[in-house]
């Protein structure tokens, strides 16, 4: 037979595994990226794309559709000039894209270096190092989604900062 006591002792720890548990679930979704969500409509043709210098990369172009990519998430087109290969760099904040036209080269994390041609898919989560390329002879656009700010964060090993 059971003590009154380790009926109660035992029903008090499972209390405090769930509070535990329940106040660490509210932690991890405090912090994580808030989200970008669909609202009313967006249509956009091609041609109405509104292009603009994307700054510290040169010859490169965004085309931002929600969000302002130097404040906050954000989604938007890339257009990469023929012949960029940049240093080895991480994100603070994942990404995710699809490669429209061209072919995008990503090296992620040490491995080989990835062709991606129109309709591939990536996404990269925030902190993991790669190369990015503009393989054959037509610039390269992609649609990216970020889950903050745009930046580049060279890495060390590259010698440049």
């Amino acid at each position: 037979m059971k003590k009154p006591w380790s009926t109660i002792a035992t029903v008090s720890s499972a209390a405090a595994a769930l509070v535990l548990l329940a106040a660490f679930a509210a932690q991890q979704k405090s912090a994580a990226p808030a989200a970008l969500p669909i609202t009313g409509k967006t249509l956009v043709a091609a041609g109405e794309l509104k292009w603009t210098a994307l700054p510290g990369i040169p010859g490169a172009e965004q085309a931002a559709l929600v969000g302002d990519p130097a404040k906050e998430a954000h989604r938007a087109f890339f257009r990469y000039p023929v012949g960029l290969k940049s240093p080895p760099h991480t994100h603070t904040f994942g990404d995710r894209g699809v490669v429209v036209s061209g072919t995008l080269s990503l090296a992620v994390d040490g491995a080989a270096p990835k062709k991606l041609g129109p309709g591939s898919f990536f996404s990269i989560a925030a902190g993991i190092p790669h190369v990015t390329t503009v393989e054959g002879d037509v610039p390269c656009v992609f649609f990216m989604e970020r889950e903050g700010p745009f930046d580049v964060v060279v890495s060390e090993a590259s010698g440049k900062h």
